[in-house]
């Protein structure tokens, strides 16, 4: 069985608690939880799928804050 990683509980409280009434984000939602201001660096850093979104539980597996 496969661990999750450090923080990811912490990570998916946060998002939720940002993002209560959505499952996935979009790239401007990911650029304002990391607090970048140009949405092409959200894309260097993280894995989006085809319809340009990541879920809450991804993102917070992805992202180490």
């Amino acid at each position: 069985m496969s661990r999750e990683k450090e923080g990811y509980r912490d990570n998916i409280a946060m998002l939720n608690e940002r993002f209560p009434d959505k499952d996935a984000l979009t790239r401007a939602d990911v650029a304002a939880v990391l607090g970048v201001t140009m949405r092409s660096r959200v894309l260097d850093r993280i894995k989006f799928n085809r319809l340009r979104l990541v879920t809450k539980a991804d993102l917070a597996r992805q992202i180490g804050l």
